[in-house]
């Protein structure tokens, strides 16, 4: 098939889209390492740092019903300059109440405006995308993302580990909202389908797109938080360790294009399955290669890559198979499971790591990725099932 021109108009708002998505992520690649450890030089316990970061996943649960109803009523464009600018205050506020206690009710500040953030612009750009072009859109998209992550951590050894980096993440969020604003600010992007069925039960239609991220954020937050730690405590330095996470989300800018181009020209859950397989195998080798810094650089560069694509694979899947309404709803859930897996995640792999230190964390990350091997497993065997009737 041909591929069909993008509107100019949809070119604009995508640019505008995934440029500030990339400028959020950055901002939570500062955010995720730098929290866990000023909280470990004050003496935090892992398990407390885990509980901490899932307070930035908690919003999930009371923002995500109603995401699909703010982009409906005020349009995409203008929750996510919304989201920018609560971001942006956030993170303010953290850098001038550097405490434990302060910032569980500031991370969850900030959750809530990642949730709006997380799910408009998912929807919005599985929107925009054609389907012929879409596992090369959101290859771009998630190349964008896992750029921002893999920035954070280099700017934390360029900048030091105090809390002046939180001031630089306020000030990219405040410039990404003023991006967003050259967008396309139209309301009419999400709406009803004919036989729009509620956000829960959607998972029920698609359940290996729908519930990956859960699974996913469960994996990458805990390995984002307490990398660091791991590593110091396999014989690293501190600078070694973040270093090491720009290497792993590198692997996942390099490999997020190449993996949305396979998704235009192969079958999609053949894809996945072999996604999950390959991240398990590198997860498990990474023990035996620390702290060996040029092993452990290329082995987390691989597997962080391969596991960004199951993230990638199950965006392209969810706008495969859902539009308006349902499309808008189905990317408010994926966004709630990414909370949730979070929210689960990493204080999983805090008691993880405080029962065998140090690699519990990874243990933790294996039993994530392989809980979620059977959907889609499940969903090829149906798809297989249904193709022969």
């Amino acid at each position: 098939m041909r591929d069909l021109p993008i509107h100019p108009r949809h070119k604009r708002s995508l640019a505008a889209a995934i440029l500030s998505m990339g400028m959020v992520n950055l901002s939570m690649g500062i955010a995720f390492p730098l929290t866990a450890l000023i909280l470990a030089r004050q003496g935090v316990e892992p398990g407390m740092i885990g509980l901490s970061t899932a307070a930035q996943a908690a919003p999930v649960f009371v923002i995500s019903p109603f995401a699909p109803r703010l982009m409906r009523r005020f349009g995409p464009a203008d929750v996510m300059i919304a989201g920018l600018i609560l971001a942006g205050i956030s993170f303010v506020l953290m850098a001038l109440y550097p405490t434990l206690l302060a910032w569980f009710p500031l991370r969850f500040l900030l959750g809530t405006a990642a949730t709006l953030l997380w799910a408009t612009s998912e929807a919005w750009i599985n929107s925009l995308a054609p389907d012929e072009r879409r596992g090369r859109v959101i290859g771009i998209y998630s190349a964008a993302a896992a750029a921002g992550f893999a920035s954070g951590p280099m700017l934390l050894a360029l900048m030091g580990t105090d809390v002046t980096p939180f001031y630089v993440g306020a000030a990219l969020m405040f410039v990404a909202a003023l991006i967003v604003t050259t967008a396309d600010r139209s309301r009419d992007h999400f709406g009803e389908t004919k036989s729009s069925s509620a956000m829960w039960r959607l998972v029920l239609i698609a359940p290996a797109a729908l519930l990956a991220n859960f699974f996913f954020a469960a994996a990458e937050d805990s390995l984002v938080t307490f990398f660091p730690l791991y590593a110091i405590r396999t014989g690293m330095s501190e600078n070694a360790s973040l270093t090491l996470l720009t290497i792993a989300a590198l692997g996942a800018i390099a490999t997020q294009p190449v993996i949305g181009i396979a998704a235009d020209r192969m079958n999609r859950l053949n894809l996945l399955i072999g996604l999950v397989v390959a991240t398990l195998g590198g997860y498990l080798l990474l023990p035996f290669v620390m702290p060996g810094a040029i092993a452990t650089g290329m082995t987390l560069f691989v597997v962080v890559g391969l596991a960004n694509g199951i993230f990638t694979l199950a965006m392209v899947l969810v706008g495969e198979r859902f539009r308006g309404a349902e499309l808008a709803g189905a990317s408010a859930f994926t966004t709630a499971m990414w909370g949730t897996g979070a929210l689960v995640g990493a204080p999983l792999s805090g008691i993880a790591m405080q029962m065998w230190d140090p690699h519990g964390l990874i243990a933790a990350v294996l039993l994530i990725f392989l809980a979620y091997l059977p959907f889609p497993l499940l969903a090829r065997f149906r798809a297989t099932k249904s193709a022969a009737e």
